[in-house]
């Protein structure tokens, strides 16, 4: 059974290896590092010990991040920060041992590993991190589910959601950001949940590294066009172009009388 579900997830493009029955360790040297698609791979694996629990590796590999919401204290968490904010979508979910899983579309952002940034009892697990699937045997002897209130397929994660986890200050700095992923920015599609920060953040890297601010905003709105799906309207990117040109006279301003 657990077999048919690891291929069933590699067939959607999930990046599966096995963990050690009703457990949440790697059972295989290498761990997520060897996540693959391979139905070939995965069932030499499953050959091996039929009751694996499945891993599924998320970032890039699976093009998912996964927010944990963990017993009463996440859910109440949560709760005030969709009553701050906006709703989640609905999206792909598992009922967990504890609490539920809510898988959402890789925005080509840097989306890390977390405890408890975004609130008390969430985690995230993002780039070089990994999730236990249904119907996994959780080690209090419950089986992870697929909850059939939830969506057949990975909601774009709200603007709100990705501002707070892709905002890594460090030192009261903001985390250099790698070159990969500038380069998936502008080679892949951005979701619709992530056009406005992905797009600021372009803006905001051009401007600091004093790219003319006409010649930004026209570099902007050709991503926009070529990869925002859909695009965004002109007025909004210039609304984006404005603000993120203002912050950026602020920091040279503040930076200048140092």
């Amino acid at each position: 059974m657990l077999v048919r579900t690891a291929l069933a997830l590699a067939s959607r493009g999930l990046s599966v290896f096995p963990l050690l029955p009703r457990d949440k360790r790697p059972a295989v040297p290498g761990g997520l590092k060897v996540a693959t698609t391979n139905p070939d791979e995965i069932r030499a694996w499953w050959r091996d010990q039929p009751d694996y629990n499945v891993g599924v590796a998320t970032g890039p590999p699976s093009h998912i991040f996964v927010v944990d919401v963990d017993g009463d204290d996440g859910e109440s968490a949560l709760a005030k920060l969709e009553a701050q904010h906006t709703a989640l979508p609905a999206t792909v979910e598992a009922i967990t041992g504890r609490g539920r899983h809510l898988y959402f579309e890789w925005p080509n952002l840097l989306v890390r590993n977390s405890a408890g940034k975004l609130a008390p009892g969430i985690d995230v697990r993002g780039d070089g991190g990994y999730v236990v699937a249904p119907p996994s045997m959780h080690p209090s002897g419950r089986r992870y589910v697929w909850s059939v209130d939830s969506a057949n397929a990975f909601a774009a994660a709200p603007q709100w959601l990705l501002g707070r986890l892709t905002d890594s200050p460090q030192n009261g700095k903001q985390a250099p950001t790698p070159p990969s992923e500038w380069e998936a920015l502008v080679r892949n599609g951005i979701s619709e949940g992530a056009r406005n920060a992905s797009l600021a953040k372009l803006c905001g890297y051009l401007l600091r590294r004093h790219v003319d601010p006409l010649v930004a905003l026209e570099i902007v709105a050709a991503v926009n066009d070529a990869r925002c799906r859909p695009p965004l309207s002109r007025d909004e990117i210039l609304t984006i172009a404005n603000s993120i040109a203002s912050r950026e006279i602020k920091r040279r301003g503040i930076r200048h009388g140092d």
